[in-house]
C-alpha cells in the first residue's frame, strides 16, 4: 500500500514538471484553485434536511424525518449542479490532486461558520468516511480524510481514521438511482472500536441521497452514539 502510494506521488510530482500546475477553472498559473475562482463559486444558500432534501435551518434533520438510522444534521458548503464545482471535485478524487483538499476544507469551514456551528461542533470526533482497501490502493489516499484532517485542524477537535472500517466493496454511488444506492451501501461498514456516548462529524467530499450518511449513522446510533452531523465539500 505505501509502495502505491509513493509510485503515486511520484507519477504526480513528474505530471507537475510535465504539465505545470494551474487552475482548474481559469488556468491562472501556480494554483489548482486560484483565490479568485475560490470566491467566485457557488455557495449553498440555504442547507437542506438529508431525509426529505427540503430547506432546513442550520442543515439540521427536520423532526419528523430524523430517526436512529440517519444523521441528525448535515452542512455542505458548495453546489455541486454548477459545473465549476463538479470539475474540482472530479480533479480531486480521479486526478489525484490531494492538494484541493485544503481550500475545500476551507470552503466547508466558512459554511459550518456561516451557520453558527462552529462551537456546536467542539465536543465532536470527526470521521471522514472510509474507503474500501482495494479502492484506496488505486487511487492512493483518501479525500474525505485529508477533508478530514484538514478540518479538525481549522475546528480544533479529534480526527478518528480507525473506528470505521469499509468491509464490502461497493460500486461507485454516483452510478446509481437513490434506491439502487441504499442497497449498495447496506452493510458496508463495520464498526473497530466505542462509539458509546460520542458525537460524530462525518466527512465526505459530496453528498447526494445522503444513502452513505445514513448508513455510517445508523452503525454509529446501533452502538450507541448519541448524535451524528456530515459535513462535505458539496451537495448534489
Amino acid at each position: 500500500m505505501a509502495m502505491i502510494e509513493t509510485i503515486k506521488r511520484l507519477g504526480g510530482l513528474l505530471l507537475d514538471l510535465v504539465f505545470p500546475i494551474s487552475c482548474i477553472n481559469c488556468g491562472r498559473d501556480g494554483y489548482y484553485l486560484c483565490d479568485a475562482c475560490h470566491d467566485k463559486l457557488d455557495k449553498l444558500g440555504q442547507q437542506q434536511c438529508l431525509v426529505c432534501q427540503k430547506p432546513s435551518p442550520f442543515g439540521k434533520t427536520h423532526p419528523d424525518c430524523v430517526t436512529r438510522n440517519t444523521v441528525d444534521g448535515a452542512i455542505a458548503a458548495l453546489n455541486h449542479k454548477d459545473p465549476k464545482v463538479g470539475s474540482i471535485i472530479r480533479t480531486f478524487k480521479y486526478n489525484f490532486v490531494s492538494s484541493l483538499s485544503k481550500p475545500l476544507a476551507e470552503l466547508i469551514v466558512a459554511m459550518i461558520k456561516r451557520e453558527g456551528l462552529e462551537n456546536y461542533f467542539g465536543h465532536f470526533i470527526i470521521i471522514p468516511v472510509p474507503l474500501h482497501n482495494r479502492r484506496f490502493n488505486w487511487r492512493g489516499f483518501n479525500q474525505a480524510e485529508l477533508l478530514g484532517r484538514a478540518l479538525a485542524e481549522e475546528l480544533h477537535i479529534l480526527v478518528d481514521t480507525g473506528l470505521v472500517m469499509r468491509q464490502k466493496f461497493t460500486v461507485p454511488q454516483t452510478t446509481l438511482n437513490a434506491e439502487a444506492r441504499k442497497r449498495n451501501i447496506e452493510n458496508a461498514f463495520s464498526l473497530l472500536g466505542d462509539a458509546t456516548d460520542k458525537k460524530f462529524l462525518i466527512i465526505d467530499d459530496v453528498v447526494t441521497s445522503g444513502s452513505t450518511a445514513n448508513e455510517l449513522a445508523k452503525l454509529l446510533k446501533s452502538k450507541k452514539a448519541t448524535e451524528i452531523w456530515l459535513a462535505t465539500a458539496a451537495h448534489g
